[in-house]
């Protein structure tokens, strides 16, 4: 099943994939012990990242949300104007160290305007529900979009295909949400859903088999290759959608 593309938000609800529920899991679903830390995207992700922007939100300029380490960002400017809005000021600092040159906020109160692209990598992981309508998270990208403007949008899977191989082992984020949870949440800050889908298998390793070589994670790798969304939501480690305010 690929990727559902649409020019309006969708009423219908998202694609089966066999665990994919309206609700967060419960916590109950996640073990005492505490879970592998999320990794940071590596040099991979990033690059896809920056190459799905170029194709689905357009030469920016951009606004990289809640970024933490300034990769996303410096990959962003080599398109066009960048600029990032950060939740706290080590996050700005951490951004700044890692995009030379571009600017950073703290309170997109200072932001120059309104932007035609934005990016939301590992936001939700982080945000509480209480939190939703700050300036990094979904109401604070209704904000900042201009009217047609898009996003990027990518966030753990709870629900996803990693986790269901993983078990106990799935890099649980501090707020784990699935696929129609996370799609929820974006829709009721005003946003519409263009395209959606996942990462696919891309980490591993899924079991005995070293992630080189299983052929799992042979999808994910083509579509980073070719630098578009092609597989289907549910199917790997994060959910990643394409979203605008309408105009």
């Amino acid at each position: 099943m690929p990727p559902r593309e649409t020019g309006r938000p969708s009423s219908d609800p998202p694609p089966p994939n066999g665990t994919m529920n309206a609700a967060s899991p419960p916590s109950d679903d996640f073990p005492d012990v505490a879970p592998p830390a999320p990794p940071a995207p590596d040099p991979a992700a990033v690059g896809w990242y920056v190459r799905l922007a170029r194709h689905h939100l357009g030469r920016g300029p951009y606004l990289d949300v809640g970024g933490r380490d300034g990769a996303l960002l410096a990959g962003l400017a080599a398109l066009g104007p960048a600029a990032g809005l950060a939740a706290t000021e080590a996050d700005a600092t951490a951004l700044r160290a890692g995009a030379p040159g571009c600017p950073v906020h703290t309170d997109a109160s200072t932001l120059p305007g309104p932007v035609a692209a934005l990016t939301a990598v590992g936001v939700l992981d982080h945000l509480p529900d209480d939190a939703l309508d700050a300036d990094v998270g979904p109401g604070g990208w209704f904000r900042a979009l201009e009217p047609g403007g898009r996003a990027l949008v990518v966030a753990a899977d709870a629900d996803g295909r990693a986790r269901e191989l993983l078990g106990a082992r799935w890099p649980t984020p501090p707020v784990p949400r699935g696929h129609a949870r996370i799609r929820e949440l974006i829709v009721a800050a005003g946003l519409e859903i263009v395209r959606e889908g996942s990462d696919g298998l891309c980490r591993g390793p899924y079991g005995r088999v070293p992630a080189g070589l299983d052929p799992r994670t042979a999808p994910a790798a083509t579509q980073r290759s070719i630098g578009r969304l092609t597989l289907a939501p549910g199917s790997g480690e994060s959910a990643v959608l394409i979203v605008r305010r309408p105009a």
